[in-house]
């Protein structure tokens, strides 16, 4: 081709690329008034869609999001729902909320509407006529919103304070993905086209009212607001005044929180703003208002700060405009300038997290502390960078706006506050000093968050959709591990360069729609390096970062590395000398094995990342000493009842134990354990006790290693544990100062689920129970006369258990097989709960079949199935913890576990080496504590029988006391035999058979 050809081609190729971008616009005037006696908003909209796009439109997607609050049938409420929440649940109709009234219309001719089949919070607009491309239309329509109770998530009301967000009907994204359509939902959030807003808000005339935008012709309203910022200059929260109550003199706050009566008359103000994508409003009777300004760092141009707060945490907010004006400075230092003219932040009664952004106004909600606002006030009025400025679709790629926000977040705490510790001002007191968490910075809270499930391969990717994360990977991954993976990227690149990323990133894509492509392309042109050890494996994969030192070589300063992780990322070595870094290196990563040159010095250690700006998944293998015989091996530290995982320490975590039972009688001890969170591939707890009744050795232990492959199995746990206690020969009429010794080696498998999201868990199980029993034995010609003898039971056990964490309707299913030289059988169990639609209300049926698959060998022993579940002396596997284990008289002898048939009333009949079904059933009343129950069974050879009753719920599933009121014939029959009274009837459930508070800490979720 000709040169000039070649040109012109290339010249249209480049045009070609550069248009490839579009995005939509849409530009809103909306006229709305406050109704708040009845909590409603009154409204017309009318909006100018424009099509940028390359094709033609035949409908267009809006969001009616307000509907969201509308039942228990739609996505936010299910959302809720599986996280736990069930304040929408169970809300009342009246404290619900919706969209109604509309009419659409397109450049005045009405269009058909059409709901989504699913989401009734989207709908579907058929356009009369097709919209070209560079076309645009008006859409009009009137809408009323019904305001919901502010308890749920973002828009809503508490009494008179309102919180207005997402509240008009929004048309949908369309990009070059197609339509994003969503419904609502507040764990991932929002994405939305950009353009302007002209907003006309009609309140009474003495509500403070701020909103996004600028106020249009408001120098009145700017005075009153700057008038009332003046009342409250130099004002002590701290002060109370003498006021008469009913008659009395009394001292109240300086202010008290109620609301006044709303002015009859009303006031209207327009707001105008131009480049959001967005529009919120909030407004309170009772606000009290701060102003200042902030001079921006490049531009000196001058941005208005507001805080708008009650007097409910006023002490905390005197402070407000200085955090909001330093939120300010540094973003825009760091990032891009701030472009709009005010910016404010509002106290409000916010359910869905510590605080919401939108755009020029955030709302923040009960913080305790003055240095907890500031983090949120500062992290809030960021989002108007990510997510505001830069819109990314915040439901599909989350970390583009919460992650790279928090990543800021950190920097400004880091910045602001270099010694901030991960206690705050604790962290020198006798509590820090005593827990050996003094020395922890602030970022480690970032680091622990991640972690905690990253340890166990909970973890998700970076990039990942928001609904599809669980709720502690929603924090632990979106915010903790994108803002450490950013500030390692920020120490790897440096300051200056990585600052030349985000403010290219700024200028680039400024009011539009960046994905994560666009961010990537970035920082790879503007530092000219390959970057997919961050984008592919630290952004879109759960691969962890792991190096770890072999070896270092003090003559030629050479130190081998291995990277046992999965990312190649760069890592960082240094020399300390007395627990300080003198000299450190960055190092490309690598896979394998390799070694570098930190280069000779005086050193006591070399040490990888002594700073923790590598999000290290173990910092256990970082360090090692350049003498001495263990130079990988530091110091024990003995730590009173736990700490954080230290890699400096060897750590043995102890704490006081105390026990009690009928026949140890008070025990004394310690626990001395290694593992609190997160969790260790290898963890023991050794729990010795002095009983002080039979003046011996009581006590357990328990040791595991933890697995967890990337295949079939989530977890793979072989563990084993050992126990001793004491308890009374009931064959020899109640030998005491006896011991049972039990051994339990185990394996369980649990599945790996297919979404981490789901509520459904199974898992299988094999353990091997080994009992040691002392015992007395008859000396052969004399009756009187018992010698020491020990006789051994070994069952092995087989289980599948299945189990569905729904929020309403829980259950348990499970499948248990057991076998010993003396029997073997199965057992077959369901536990179904059941919330009734009023709060608290709760009902649980018990489903129970077990049945004797050998019978050819003698069954000695306690093995039979029992109709009255079981008592201390029926608990052959010595599973549960009894305080009368032997008892068959008095209180303690009352202790059972509901098990087996599960009868609250005792009767020995119904016991069988057969067969035994049973259900057993449970509802709450509408009185405190009071709750009934229903038993029903039959056994293979008996009678069907029943009982029933009513019981207290002390400690729901822990403490329970059963008044056994209503027996089948056989049961009162037993009970008249035995001559056994109501009160005798009367039985408690003691369930003590708790997990360790190690491996409540190890798995516990959000």
């Amino acid at each position: 081709m000709k040169p000039i050809l070649l040109l012109f081609l290339a010249a249209a190729a480049s045009c070609a690329q550069a248009q490839s971008y579009w995005q939509q616009e849409v530009n809103y005037t909306i006229n709305v008034k406050l109704d708040d006696v009845k909590h409603e908003l009154n409204a017309d909209a009318s909006i100018e869609y424009i099509n940028n796009s390359p094709n033609q439109l035949t409908f267009l997607y809006f969001h009616l999001w307000p509907n969201a609050y509308k039942n228990n049938q739609t996505a936010l409420a299910k959302q809720l729902l599986e996280n736990g929440e069930t304040k929408l649940h169970y809300a009342k109709d009246e404290d619900r909320g919706y969209i109604d009234g509309l009419d659409f219309k397109v450049n005045g001719q009405a269009v058909k509407m059409e709901y989504d089949p699913v989401h009734i919070d989207i709908c579907k607009l058929i356009l009369n006529e097709p919209l070209n491309p560079g076309g645009k239309i008006t859409i009009t329509t009137p809408f009323h919103v019904k305001i919901p109770l502010g308890e749920f998530s973002r828009l809503g009301h508490i009494r008179q304070q309102y919180q207005i967000t997402q509240w008009y009907p929004k048309p949908a994204v369309y990009d070059m993905n197609g339509w994003n359509q969503m419904p609502y939902l507040d764990q991932g959030e929002f994405y939305s086209e950009w353009g302007s807003f002209d907003v006309s808000i009609t309140v009474p005339k003495n509500y403070v009212l701020m909103a996004t935008g600028d106020i249009q012709d408001g120098e009145a309203e700017y005075q009153w607001l700057t008038d009332k910022a003046n009342e409250i200059k130099n004002r002590d929260w701290n002060k109370t005044i003498e006021k008469v109550v009913n008659g009395k003199l009394t001292y109240v706050p300086f202010y008290n929180d109620s609301f006044p009566a709303s002015d009859p008359e009303m006031k209207t103000l327009r707001f105008k703003q131009s480049n959001v994508h967005d529009f919120a409003w909030f407004c309170d009777k009772r606000y009290n208002v701060q102003k200042s300004e902030v001079e921006l760092p490049v531009s000196k141009r001058k941005v208005t700060t507001w805080a708008l707060f009650t007097n409910s945490e006023a002490k905390l907010w005197t402070k407000a405009t200085e955090y909001l004006n330093d939120a300010i400075f540094y973003y825009s230092k760091w990032n891009g300038e701030y472009p709009y003219n005010h910016c404010t932040a509002v106290d409000g009664a916010l359910s869905a997290g510590g605080g919401m952004e939108y755009p020029n106004i955030t709302v923040i909600g009960h913080m305790g502390s003055p240095f907890l606002l500031e983090t949120v006030i500062m992290h809030e009025v960021g989002h108007n960078w990510f997510y505001g400025i830069l819109g990314s679709n915040e439901r599909v790629h989350p970390w583009m706006d919460e992650g790279i926000n928090s990543a800021n977040e950190n920097r400004y705490i880091e910045t602001k506050y270099p010694d901030a510790k991960l206690i705050g001002e604790a962290a020198n007191s006798p509590i820090g000093q005593m827990f050996d968490i003094g020395q922890y910075y602030h970022k480690a809270q970032y680091e622990l968050s991640y972690i905690v499930n990253a340890k166990r391969n909970l973890d998700q990717p970076i990039e990942f959709p928001s609904e599809e994360y669980t709720m502690l990977n929603y924090g632990g991954i979106v915010y903790s591990k994108t803002a450490i993976a950013f500030d390692y990227l920020m120490a790897y690149l440096g300051e200056e360069l990585y600052d030349k990323c985000m403010h290219n990133y700024f200028d680039q894509w400024k009011f539009k729609h960046p994905q994560p492509a666009d961010l990537r392309k970035v920082f790879e042109e503007t530092t000219g390096k390959k970057l997919d050890w961050f984008f592919n494996d630290m952004i879109n994969t759960t691969k962890k970062l792991d190096y770890r030192i072999v070896s270092y070589d003090k003559n030629t300063g050479d130190v081998t590395v291995k990277n046992a992780g999965g990312i190649a990322g760069p890592f960082c070595i240094s020399g300390i000398k007395n627990g300080k870094p003198v000299a450190t290196k960055w190092f490309e990563g690598f896979e394998e094995k390799q070694t570098v040159s930190l280069g000779t010095g005086d050193y006591d250690q070399v040490r990888i990342d002594p700073m923790g700006d590598m999000p290290e998944i173990n910092r256990n293998n970082n360090i090692l000493k350049t003498s001495g015989l263990l130079k990988k091996a530091e110091p024990l530290k003995l730590q009173f009842i736990g700490s954080l995982d230290n890699p400096e320490r060897s750590q043995v975590f102890w704490s006081p134990v105390m026990g009690w039972n009928n026949y140890n009688k008070f025990m004394i001890g310690a626990a001395f354990y290694n593992s609190l969170i997160p969790e260790k591939t290898f963890d023991y707890m050794l729990m010795p006790m002095y009983a002080f009744g039979n003046k011996d050795l009581a006590g357990a232990a328990e040791l595991g290693f933890n697995f967890h492959p990337n295949g079939i199995f989530q977890t793979i746990r072989l563990s084993a544990d050992v126990k001793r206690y004491a308890y009374a020969d009931m064959d020899q009429a109640y030998v005491r100062d006896l011991s049972f010794n039990k051994f339990t080696p185990r394996l369980t498998f649990e599945f790996r689920k297919r979404e981490l999201r789901s509520e459904f868990t199974h898992a299988v199980g094999v353990r091997s129970v080994w009992i040691i029993r002392d015992y007395f034995r008859p000396k052969t010609g004399f009756d009187n006369l018992l010698l020491p003898a020990t006789d051994t039971l070994n069952v092995n056990e087989a289980s599948y258990t299945l189990s569905n964490a729904h929020t309403i309707h829980p259950f348990d299913l499970s499948l248990t097989y057991q076998q010993s030289e003396y029997f073997s059988k199965m057992m077959v169990e369901g536990k179904f709960n059941y919330n009734f639609k009023k709060r608290g209300r709760k009902m649980s049926l018990r489903l129970f079949f077990g049945t004797f698959l050998d019978t050819t060998h003698a069954l000695a022993g306690n093995y039979s199935f029992r109709m009255s579940g079981a008592n201390g002396s029926q608990d052959y596997l010595y599973d549960y913890i009894y305080l009368g284990r032997s008892e068959v008289v008095g209180l303690l002898s009352r202790q059972f576990t509901e098990a087996d048939g599960g009868f609250k009333a005792y009767a020995n009949i119904g016991d069988t080496k057969d067969w035994l079904f049973a259900m057993n059933f449970k509802s709450s009343l509408p009185l405190p504590l009071v709750n009934i129950f229903a038993d029903a069974g039959m056994a293979s050879g008996g009678n069907f029988q029943y009982d029933a009753g009513l019981y207290l719920s002390l400690a729901r599933g822990i403490c329970e006391v059963y008044f056994p009121l209503l027996y089948s014939q056989d049961i009162k029959n037993y009970m008249d035999t035995y001559d056994v009274g109501f009160s005798e009837s009367i039985r408690f459930t003691l369930n003590l058979h708790l997990v360790k508070p190690f491996d409540a800490l190890r798995n516990f979720s959000l």
